[in-house]
């Protein structure tokens, strides 16, 4: 089964032209020069492809900070989805603080 993180990685290289060998775990978006509309575009295939709603923008989080924060954020949610649309504060695993990407 793919990992979060492979999938990521391997949605960097195929759909926004990241050299793979740039990848790994401790790259932040911005030093793999992918942009705002990139990262936006990203969170689309991430929920697309995990059947996850992730309302925050990335932000400043290395690759694999990003993928342990949504792979707690499944495994928080229940029938293998989740939702981090702003429930109120505290009341779930979706509540996790900062940017999920």
């Amino acid at each position: 089964m793919e990992t979060v993180y492979q999938m990521m990685a391997t949605t960097l290289s195929e759909h926004f032209g990241v050299p793979e060998d740039h990848i790994h775990p401790d790259a932040t978006f911005e030093e793999l020069d992918v942009d705002s509309l990139a990262r936006a575009e990203m969170l689309a295939v991430v929920e697309g492809r995990l059947k996850v709603t992730l309302d925050q923008e990335p932000g400043g989080l290395t690759l694999g900070e990003a993928a342990a924060r949504i792979e707690r954020l499944l495994a928080g949610g229940t029938g293998g989805a989740a939702t981090a649309a702003a429930p109120p504060p505290g009341t779930g695993p979706a509540s996790l603080p900062g940017p999920l990407l």
